[in-house]
């Protein structure tokens, strides 16, 4: 038997990596960063086939380049994805919103291509960031090294239930009605996050309320 280490994987999760020809990281890394997995998505739009995964395409792309690195391929991955699409747009955005302009010295080319370069023996951590917060040496406070994580935390759970609720219900509904949808499974997933199914988060939601506000705003059918 055995157990996770990681708690926040879920089963749905772990059953899309092992439907996977190979169970490596250019399959499984895409699935980690995936909100609504693919076959909730062929439910979801009464499709057999997706387009083949750009990310796979991505971290592939490394391995036959010699990138072999593993630490070293999960940074590349995150960079080209979750790093561009959310963590600079939040940092820009939050910043902006007090008039504060936001510098990332960490991505400088040079220091990028140095890092990825590295063994994955100087980067195993025994505390978080290792390699970062042993290069510093004192000059960071162990009170900033020991911190807890400080995310971009938001209410958005209460706000979908709540104050967004009609405008969410209001989506889902458009959604729902265009002829490529398929509307009993888009209404059953907004049924369950209302009654508290834990395993429907308020982002796979999120996600497909702001499409269907992009396709309604530009006007496509």
């Amino acid at each position: 038997m055995y157990k996770l280490k990681n708690k926040n994987i879920s089963g749905e999760k772990i059953a899309e990596v092992l439907s996977k020809p190979i169970v490596n990281f250019e399959y499984s890394y895409p699935v980690s960063r995936q909100v609504l997995d693919d076959a909730l998505v062929k439910g979801i739009s009464k499709s057999t086939h997706l387009p083949f995964n750009s990310v796979y395409k991505i971290i592939r792309l490394q391995a036959i380049e010699g990138k072999n690195l593993r630490f070293s391929k999960y940074s590349v991955a995150e960079m080209e994805t979750y790093m561009q699409n959310v963590l600079l747009r939040d940092a820009d955005q939050m910043s902006m919103a007090v008039a504060l302009e936001v510098r990332v010295p960490f991505l400088d080319f040079e220091l990028v291509q140095y890092v990825l370069g590295l063994n994955d023996k100087f980067k195993y951590p025994s505390t978080p960031k290792k390699l970062l917060t042993d290069s510093l040496g004192d000059l960071l406070p162990r009170e900033i090294i020991d911190r807890p994580k400080m995310g971009f935390t938001f209410p958005w759970e209460h706000w979908l239930k709540n104050e967004l609720k009609s405008f969410c219900e209001e989506k889902i509904i458009s959604f729902g009605k265009r002829e490529y949808i398929n509307a009993e499974v888009v209404n059953a997933l907004w049924s369950r996050f209302l009654n508290g199914d834990k395993k429907i988060t308020w982002s796979r939601l999120w996600h497909i309320i702001v499409l269907e506000n992009w396709l309604s705003e530009n006007g496509i059918e």
